[in-house]
């Protein structure tokens, strides 16, 4: 649909009242009298209607000069608006705790950016209580985290993890639980899962040494009361800020750790440490990706969840 700018613009172009009328589908004499009420309006004549053809008065030229600014802009503002809803560009933000960051997200965005490479991605790292806040506060996106307050957010399942102890191959205990041990290999192959696979209760460990994340990762919370459920409160030698730092550790020899079997399929294999399932109700526990509810959701970050239930194939 015309308006007034759009009629003084086919004048300027046409340089003829007449032939611009066509051009429009109007009468030529309503096409006068809109010029005319524009004129009016902004107190100066647009075009010199003595000359043939119609000229520019100076007014004039400024006039169209910035008509042409207004198209200029609304015809960038489309093209922008159209790159984005055909996500051809746009930016999302998405968060987790280190090691989702590192052996979670990277599956995903991999996957992501083959379709929809214009999309720049911002990656924060936190522990899981910050990240939360931030995503109360639309700082991020979208979390991966294991869980979501239902009134405040809205998720979608993503993967489960199974809580595997990582215990050093120099401690004494090992020799009374052979029959249980597993290799990395083992785990790497899925050996766990399956339901032949006998597993091992966390008491038993109860007079051992741990290495459990610091305060303020959900991992720390967790393993705190996978302990308190098996009746005891274990003796921890060091509290690291990563899961692979606590991984690392125990495969050096510094204690037992409790490690996701999504880490140990991401990471090296190595000799020192040997693994057991654990039978324990709480050693299963579900990764979700979130976002706060009634959240207006782009394109952009509408396709990374979709992108990531694909990729690990759980809706």
């Amino acid at each position: 649909m015309y308006d007034e700018f759009d009629y003084a613009y086919e004048v300027y172009k046409e340089k003829s009242f007449s032939q611009a009328a066509k051009n429009l589908y109007v009468s030529q004499p309503a096409l006068s009298s809109s010029i005319k009420k524009l004129e009016a309006r902004f107190g100066v004549t647009i075009f010199d209607r003595s000359s043939q053809p119609i000229s520019l008065t100076d007014e004039g030229k400024v006039f169209i000069e910035a008509i042409e600014s207004i198209k200029n802009i609304k015809n960038g503002l489309e093209a922008r608006l159209s790159d984005i809803s055909k996500l051809r560009t746009g930016h999302i933000t998405v968060s987790g705790e280190n090691y989702i960051s590192s052996f979670i997200y990277p599956k995903i965005i991999i996957e992501y950016m083959e379709k929809y490479s214009g999309i720049d991605i911002e990656m924060v790292e936190s522990n899981s209580h910050d990240l939360q806040n931030h995503l109360l506060n639309e700082n991020v996106d979208l979390l991966i985290d294991y869980k979501f307050d239902p009134t405040l957010y809205d998720s979608y399942p993503l993967v489960d993890e199974h809580i595997i102890l990582c215990v050093p191959t120099k401690l004494a205990i090992n020799e009374r639980l052979k029959e249980y041990q597993l290799t990395a290999r083992d785990i790497k192959n899925g050996k766990h899962l399956k339901p032949g696979c006998q597993g091992v209760r966390l008491a038993e460990f109860a007079d051992e040494t741990f290495v459990i994340l610091k305060k303020g990762n959900y991992s720390h919370r967790h393993s705190m009361e996978l302990c308190e459920e098996a009746g005891f409160i274990p003796k921890v030698k060091i509290y690291p800020d990563q899961l692979i730092t606590s991984y690392n550790m125990s495969r050096a020899g510094m204690g037992i750790s409790m490690i996701p079997d999504l880490l140990i399929y991401a990471s090296p294999e190595s000799g020192k440490c040997v693994y057991y399932k654990l039978l324990d109700a709480n050693s299963l526990r579900k990764l979700c990706l979130g976002f706060k509810k009634n959240r207006y959701m782009s394109r952009a970050v509408e396709a990374f969840i979709k992108t990531a239930l694909e990729v690990y194939k759980e809706k």
